[in-house]
């Protein structure tokens, strides 16, 4: 990190925890996020039953419940798959296996199939030098600084290069940043994870083909595989992302694994080489035993004990593939992890990486109840609740915020928000209405209003637009009471395009109300990062002005202020 960016990194992060001002951006907000539309897939696999395929519904249904017990895997959908058919598919809760997800890091695996796609056109080498790629034509600074960086070194996250996604935050050039940052090791010789390694091959891709990397792989794969609504964000320069960015429904995702699971072949025709995908999920490198149980290929993960591969996201995005038995699950989910630190990993291991027979006696019994398991499942298979005399306390009454808090305190979760560059003006009021049959949140900001239905039983899904960035929520509430007999409004937002939820607790409390909000991934996964920062040289310092203490307890307190803000309202 040189001077500038780490006074950028500094200056963003003292504002973001300055729970008394608005949270103002460092480079130009800018929409990103289009609205995509809940839809069906394309080209979709063939269903099947579960023992058709030589799995017993029994076996799946447990997994389904084994993972909804599980409160800290904070699943959101599975779908599962054996040799190109789909066994079975569950949403849990609000979620919805129609909406196009957000796949953090998994994408970094869809990237290296455009990287496969180039090296099979004969257009690019992953021996190929960097500095060859980048460097004007006559110079040689380049090659002096990159130091024999190739492709390869980019695929197998060994580049050495210190320029990270947290610094990407406060820039607008990053293929230059990149390109002129320091180099912790020699590249090819040691392993650390870093999403720019992605983002530069999605810049060679941009280079090589002349087009960009949503446009390449929609003419190669996308369109030939029906995979549609595929939205990947782009840097201020307008290269895609890469290593993040990339909103695909699960089903279409799906594909992509099960193309790397037949050797490049889909449908009968090869679109991809079988060279490539063995060498993108042959194991390169070793990451530290702290990540999980997998090696590092060519952007794609492999098992370290099994016959498997993984495209995997943080927060629980994967499509993990047993080669063994021809099995697929695929997950979104919203836990506290970045890599394969989860229990998840465990419990897929021990369902599906076994071997299974071809084929097993129907058992239509096991198979209604799994049906019935995956529908009370969903929070959609409920009915809807009449708005009851507990609302009443609520309904036609407006409260505007009087607490030095509300100016960082906004609707849209705070990650999401620093994901976006995209923060909140602060609350000013709170409001509850009633449209048709449902509650109406009514969420005043200094420069917005937001108007949400509100579900009662059943969630109700609408489109909120934050300065241009569309998300689709699902809105589910109950009027209850307090330990203290006040009354209270719960509501929870599911952004069922993420892994983000948020809850807001409306308490009446005499002649005011409180306005108590969190956020999935929230306080947790924060305050653990800034406690690991905490402990870096690098990072140290830059955290103990900007938070103004690195002790993990403050650090907590720190997080607490702003991801569980309490704002005092009065009515108005």
């Amino acid at each position: 990190m040189n001077l500038t960016t780490a006074s950028r990194t500094f200056q963003l992060l003292t504002r973001i925890l300055d729970v008394r001002t608005p949270t103002e951006p460092f480079l130009p907000t800018a929409a990103e996020k289009p609205a995509i539309p809940l839809g069906d897939v394309q080209q979709p696999f063939p269903r099947a039953t579960p023992e058709s395929q030589g799995v017993s519904s029994r076996h799946i249904q447990a997994f389904l419940e084994e993972l909804d017990r599980g409160r800290d895997l904070y699943t959101q959908d599975v779908m599962i798959l054996r040799h190109g058919n789909v066994l079975c598919e569950a949403a849990y809760g609000s979620q919805d296996l129609r909406a196009a997800k957000y796949t953090f890091s998994a994408c970094k695996s869809v990237t290296s199939l455009a990287i496969g796609l180039l090296v099979d056109d004969g257009l690019l080498s992953v021996q190929e030098l960097v500095a060859d790629i980048f460097e004007e034509a006559g110079s040689t600074s380049l090659h002096r600084r990159l130091k024999g960086m190739t492709v390869e070194d980019l695929l197998t996250m060994r580049s050495g290069a210190l320029f990270t996604e947290a610094e990407a935050l406060t820039e607008s050039d990053w293929v230059r940043r990149f390109l002129s940052a320091t180099l912790k090791s020699e590249p090819g010789t040691e392993f650390a994870y870093n999403s720019l390694n992605t983002y530069m091959l999605s810049a060679i891709v941009r280079l090589k083909s002349g087009k960009g990397l949503t446009e390449f792989l929609r003419e190669r794969l996308f369109d030939p595989m029906g995979i549609t609504d595929v939205h990947w964000e782009t840097c201020p320069k307008g290269i895609e992302k890469g290593g993040w960015g990339l909103y695909i429904r699960p089903e279409d995702l799906a594909k992509l694994g099960q193309l790397v699971m037949d050797g490049g072949v889909w449908h009968g025709k090869r679109l991809l080489s079988q060279e490539y995908l063995t060498a993108a999920t042959t194991a390169h490198a070793q990451p530290p035993a702290e990540t999980g149980g997998f090696n590092y290929g060519y952007q794609i993960w492999v098992g370290r004990h099994e016959n498997t591969f993984l495209f995997n996201g943080m927060l629980g995005q994967n499509v993990l593939g047993f080669r063994d038995s021809g099995i697929i699950v695929l997950t979104n989910a919203g836990a506290d992890t970045d890599f394969q630190e989860s229990r998840y990993f465990e419990i897929v291991s021990r369902y599906f990486g076994g071997t299974f027979p071809d084929q097993l006696p129907e058992d239509t019994a096991a198979q209604e109840e799994l049906a019935s398991a995956v529908r009370s499942l969903s929070a959609y298979s409920r009915e809807t609740e009449p708005i009851g005399s507990s609302a009443t306390p609520f309904l036609n009454r407006s409260f505007s915020a009087q607490d030095d808090r509300a100016a960082s305190t906004g609707l849209l979760p705070l990650s999401l928000q620093a994901l976006y560059n995209n923060y909140t003006a602060g609350v000013t009021s709170v409001a509850v209405s009633v449209k048709g049959d449902l509650p109406e949140l009514i969420y005043r900001e200094a420069d917005a209003v937001y108007r949400l239905p509100i579900g009662l039983g059943k969630p109700a899904v609408s489109q909120l637009d934050f300065r241009g960035n569309v998300f689709q929520v699902a809105a589910l509430g109950r009027f209850t009471h307090d330990e203290e007999e006040r009354p209270v409004f719960y509501i929870r937002l599911d952004f069922i395009e993420t892994p983000c939820v948020r809850i807001i607790k409306l308490v009446l409390d005499g002649d005011r109300m409180l306005l108590r909000q969190t956020e999935t991934p929230g306080v947790p996964y924060v305050s653990g990062k800034l406690s690991q920062a905490a402990q870096s040289t690098l990072y140290r310092p830059l955290l103990l002005v900007a938070a103004g203490g690195t002790e993990e307890d403050y650090l907590l307190f720190k997080t607490l202020q702003v991801l569980s803000p309490e704002i005092v309202c009065k009515e108005s």
